[in-house]
């Protein structure tokens, strides 16, 4: 194990080198350590017992809080100094007064050094002088960038690792209790800042708000999402196996579908009774909309025989779906009349497998509850700094590399660790979905009406996709295959540019000028329309195009470029960039799908007629922090001729936390928390409305929520599309914390997308919520 015992102090051993010098033998002998061996990485793992606590947030007028983490020896040997370093993670910034620190930032009160590695991993290095004997500790104290008032920030799995031995998780702070992150008891630290509104709710305050919506002498709610009409009559009905399902060759799927639900048979004939028939009606058109048409439905339920029309395959489909969710549990079914038609056509569901990674039976339950309640768009973010999703035929470094995290400095085999990911290969935040796998989510999502939108993110929130294809180019380099090496490199290796983006990487933008950006984008493009194309052909190219972060100023190969084009500096290339995209997926003759700030330069949005081709173009609009000015950025999408996807993180951002409580999972970036109610509550036909309290937890001013008292009016409500859910999954690594976050919001999410209901046009809105609340309960997913 390399331990050596000093004379003078039997009792007391020191962790070593196999080589160890000692000058001379008394109490004060200096011990030099020339390296370290595998045991002492062993013994740090196994017996350092970290504890992370927030201090205040009350610091420095919201900019700053100050934080500790104490390493306790809680083993036999000593610790001291040499080239071992422990790894963590910090979604704030640390130092942010110091940064950059590349030299490291000197902590004086533990004897150790801080360094920013990149993103959310950081590492603290012992110094010379650094001692820790056994049972002892040391409390490095650390200031933090804006604030923490919840446990989930900190992210669990920090590890060690010294120079060509095999790193280890610390023991300690492993798993998702998160036991070593400490209490949070004191106003300071579960409030952001001394004015905050938000304080976690007392047993007094739940209860008055529960109290308020008790579900006694509520109607149960039979469908979500509710119905256009319902008009239910007297009585019930039993279907048992004397009944038939009559076939209809055009919709014979949903036939089997209703056949299977019911345990019955299908014949081509009908009978007198008993039997239900699947006709096509062409004037179905409750609401009187064109954009919906093929979704309506209508069923009529008697005691003999039970009808299901629809005009298309997809209102066929959900009439299914309804006939399902009022025969639960092989109950009868009511005697009524249900015509049905969705508000919009889009009722989308985000998800991000980018930041941590959900396999692809837990993408197909999803899509499943996804149909159950009628939406219809999944979104599938696929790439993200943290990881790179999926095979790329002809590219597999970006999965072999990209789709992996582990502790590899040079990042030849893996990217590193991030959002607590751990340092072993193929561990939490690893994997892909093979192209069979994404062919196998197409068809399984097409079954059952929804369509697959992939998005690919850039030029921004590309890391993992840069650092796999940098792994490339030396890799081919190094075999002296110079054209393969360069083939789809995107980046400018002499680009000096300093730039930091808000989750603190500094190399995640591609470089938008080199030739082989545009080839390696092609042939992106290409692969995924070859993967949909027999099973659902590929109609929207989402390229995410958000947060870029002042890149490409000092990149020569830009500068060539600039001049080339004529264009006048870096500034401009953000728009070059969404021009090209405009024009290679007018190429492909699909629609271009965009994150909203990717179609703006400060806060003018770029002109949708100069686009020079495809000029059907979707925008996502996330941004509506009203404190900001910025709730109306929808209507100025719309009216500018953008087709939206409201997807507003106030009330859509199902990765925020249910209740202002630091033991609540999440992030509270856009607002404080967001339960189902507030989802629900949600008015997608005036955004304005939506405007209550601001993140801080205050009422908002009318000129808050319209600058200079003046609403901006929606002139194209053609163009406002649908809504989106949003789940981003920083800090979601498990199946059953990805279930947690979703449902039952995504419930709430079905119901505004498919129902306009009366109390949107009142004040009041507590009696539908009763009747939904009481209709959760009885919900399967």
């Amino acid at each position: 194990m390399g331990i050596k015992m000093e004379k003078n102090c039997p009792m007391l051993y020191f962790v070593t080198i196999a080589v160890v010098f000692i000058s001379n033998l008394q109490a004060n002998s200096d011990i030099v350590y020339n390296s370290t061996d595998q045991s002492l990485i062993d013994y740090i793992a196994e017996n350092a017992e970290i504890r992370y606590d927030v201090i205040s947030n009350f610091v420095d007028k919201r900019k700053t809080f100050t934080s500790k983490i104490t390493i306790k020896n809680t083993g036999n040997l000593t610790i001291a100094y040499n080239n071992w370093e422990i790894y963590f993670y910090a979604i704030r910034l640390v130092q942010p007064n110091e940064y950059p620190y590349k030299e490291g930032f000197k902590l004086h009160n533990c004897k150790m050094r801080l360094y920013h590695v990149a993103g959310s991993l950081c590492k603290l290095c012992p110094e010379r002088n650094f001692r820790m004997e056994s049972h002892d500790f040391v409390e490095c104290k650390l200031v933090m960038k804006y604030w923490q008032s919840a446990k989930t920030d900190t992210m669990p799995n920090w590890y060690v690792w010294a120079e060509g031995l095999t790193s280890r998780d610390i023991e300690s702070t492993q798993g998702d209790t998160l036991t070593f992150v400490g209490p949070f008891e004191r106003p300071e630290q579960y409030q952001r800042y001394a004015d905050d509104g938000w304080s976690p709710f007392t047993p007094e305050s739940r209860f008055k708000k529960n109290d308020e919506l008790a579900v006694s002498n509520v109607s149960e709610k039979l469908v979500i999402p509710t119905p256009v009409e319902m008009n239910m009559k007297s009585g019930s009905v039993k279907v048992d196996s004397s009944w038939t399902v009559v076939n209809s060759t055009k919709y014979y799927q949903v036939a089997k579908l209703i056949a299977e639900h019911f345990g019955l048979t299908i014949r081509s004939t009908k009978p007198q009774e008993k039997f239900i028939d699947i006709t096509e009606q062409h004037d179905l058109n409750p609401l009187n909309v064109s954009t919906t048409v093929n979704e309506a439905y209508l069923i009529q339920i008697s005691s003999q025989y039970i009808t299901v029309s629809a005009r298309a395959k997809a209102g066929m489909f959900y009439a299914y779906q309804t006939l399902k969710s009022i025969h639960q549990d092989g109950k009868s079914l009511p005697l009524c009349v249900i015509k049905d038609q969705p508000r919009f056509a889009y009722r989308g569901m985000h998800l991000d497998v980018g930041r941590n990674f959900f396999s692809k039976e837990e993408i197909l339950k999803i899509l499943e509850t996804m149909a159950m309640y009628k939406l219809n768009q999944f979104h599938f973010h696929l790439t993200e700094d943290e990881g790179w999703r999926l095979e790329i035929p002809g590219i597999p470094e970006l999965t072999e590399i990209g789709s992996r995290r582990c502790h590899d400095l040079n990042e030849d085999t893996c990217i590193l660790p991030q959002l607590g990911s751990g340092s072993p290969k193929n561990g939490l935040g690893s994997g892909f979905y093979t192209t069979e796998d994404y062919m196998e989510i197409l068809r399984y999502a097409n079954d059952r009406n929804i369509q697959v939108i992939p998005e690919i993110d850039m030029p921004g929130h590309c890391r993992a996709g840069i650092k796999a294809l940098e792994a490339r180019y030396r890799k081919y380099m190094k075999i002296g295959n110079e054209v393969e090496a360069n083939k789809y490199l995107l980046t400018d290796f002499a680009d000096k540019t300093q730039y930091l983006t808000v989750q603190w990487f500094s190399d995640n933008a591609i470089n938008i000028c080199l030739n082989s950006t545009a080839v390696f984008i092609r042939h992106l493009i290409t692969s995924l329309i070859e993967m949909h194309q027999d099973i659902q052909p590929l109609n929207i190219y989402h390229f995410g195009g958000d947060e870029v972060a002042g890149a490409w100023k000092e990149s020569p190969e830009c500068k060539k470029f600039l001049s080339k084009k004529g264009l006048n500096d870096t500034a401009t290339l953000k728009r070059y960039f969404a021009h090209f995209m405009s024009n290679l997926t007018n190429d492909e003759e699909l629609h271009m799908a965009v994150w909203a700030d990717a179609l703006k330069e400060g806060n003018a949005l770029y002109n949708i007629s100069a686009f020079p081709t495809n000029q059907n173009i979707i925008a996502y609009n996330w941004d509506n922090l009203w404190e900001r000015g910025h709730g109306d950025k929808a209507y100025k999408l719309a009216n500018a001729g953008y087709k939206v996807v409201l997807s507003h993180a106030t009330h859509l951002y199902f990765d925020h936390p249910y209740e202002p409580n630091p033991e609540e999972r999440g992030y509270y970036w856009a607002t404080r928390f967001t339960d189902t109610r507030k989802t629900f509550g949600y008015i997608p036909d005036d955004i304005f409305y939506n405007a209550d309290k601001s993140r801080d937890g205050h009422l908002l001013t009318k000129d808050q929520i319209c600058p200079n008292n003046e609403c901006l009016k929606l002139e194209k409500p053609e163009n406002i599309i649908g809504i989106q859910g949003q789940v981003w999954t920083e800090t979601i690594r498990t199946s059953q914390q990805l279930h947690e976050m979703m449902f039952p919001r995504m419930l709430a999410l079905a119901e505004r997308a498919w129902h306009k209901s009366e109390w949107e046009q009142i004040p009041d809105r507590g009696g539908s919520w009763k009747q939904i609340r009481s209709g959760l309960r009885f919900q399967k997913l």
